[in-house]
């Protein structure tokens, strides 16, 4: 019986890579195992911005299916979509979203559009040149609008909106790059989808939890707290899937809002969705991160575990929503 090959597509690293770009190999190898014990052939690709490389090495290779580990080319977020235009191109099944959710997702405030549209609720969005519109009684940040991985993301970048010296600085900024986000100070949850013969499977929703964080020290996922293992930040957050018996109407919300998304938008494979719940218990979508990391520590995993699903299972069902028709 000839074997199936599945071709792993990954991003080139850039010469220094940091954390967050050099732990695509990590999954590079963990998927290569799981490959290797479900009876595939495995084949490799870096893709870079020379695209017509690529082209040509994936025509030349043709794989039965290409398994999507591409978060970024260069290094740089408005590029992450450019592996799914050439996975498209090319017309072989690849796992994960599709091109046209996977560059509305991308972007930070096209995302926030496409979910108006579909009436889920995010926090209220600026332009950099809508600065007049801010409330000095509100707390704001100041994110790219194309990076992932918490690039450039960190306490520095939340303001109060009467804080006219650090606005002055914001115009400085390329609006092009950055937008102004109402930061929501409540409870973080990041919740993962995975693809099942059912539909959309939510998977254990977990808190992210910021411990013993100072007084008017902002609680938020930036990247010390995923990446810099020597940090306040890494040390003192963590990851909880329990939650109280009084958290079960939040609870199905955000299921629901999950399950919203991945039916609407068109989301496919393995997806995870952070949520900002305010005050009145209200959940707020923050961000949608299709083709989440799959190394051990991630997020995605742990919920993963926490159903009862090993990593096979996981590669299984995501390779088998590529394949569906």
């Amino acid at each position: 019986m000839i074997k199936k090959t599945v071709l792993i597509l990954y991003n080139k690293l850039s010469k220094k890579p940091k954390d967050d770009e050099a732990d695509v190999i990590e999954q590079v190898n963990l998927v290569t195992e799981a490959l290797i014990a479900l009876n595939y052939e495995v084949l490799y690709l870096q893709i870079d911005l020379n695209l017509k490389t690529a082209i040509g090495r994936l025509r030349k290779l043709n794989p039965d299916i290409i398994f999507n580990l591409a978060e970024t080319i260069g290094n740089k977020g408005e590029f992450t979509f450019l592996a799914n235009s050439v996975l498209n191109f090319v017309r072989i099944p690849y796992t994960g979203s599709p091109l046209i959710p996977m560059f509305q997702c991308s972007n930070k405030l096209l995302a926030k559009k496409e979910l108006s549209k579909i009436g889920v609720k995010t926090p209220e969005g600026f332009n950099l040149n809508e600065c007049k519109k801010l409330k000095s009684d509100k707390k704001y940040i100041v994110k790219p609008i194309w990076e992932e991985g918490s690039l450039e993301l960190d306490e520095d970048c939340v303001f109060w909106g009467s804080d006219h010296e650090f606005i002055q600085k914001i115009g400085m900024k390329s609006p092009d790059h950055y937008f102004i986000e109402e930061f929501i100070d409540g409870r973080e949850f990041n919740n993962s989808i995975l693809y099942s013969e059912r539909g959309p499977d939510v998977l254990p929703l977990a808190e992210m939890t910021f411990n013993g964080y100072p007084e008017g020290k902002p609680k938020m996922m930036g990247y010390k707290s995923k990446w810099d293992d020597k940090s306040f930040e890494y040390s003192h957050t963590s990851r909880t899937f329990q939650l109280s018996r009084s958290d079960e109407p939040l609870k199905r919300q955000m299921i629901l809002i999950c399950k919203k998304c991945w039916n609407e938008l068109g989301l496919k494979g393995h997806v995870r969705i952070d949520f900002r719940v305010t005050n009145e218990s209200e959940p707020l979508v923050i961000d949608i991160n299709l083709n989440p990391c799959l190394s051990e520590s991630g997020g995605f995993m742990a919920a993963s575990k926490k159903r009862g699903l090993n990593f096979q299972e996981v590669i299984t069902r995501i390779l088998a929503d590529a394949l569906r028709k």
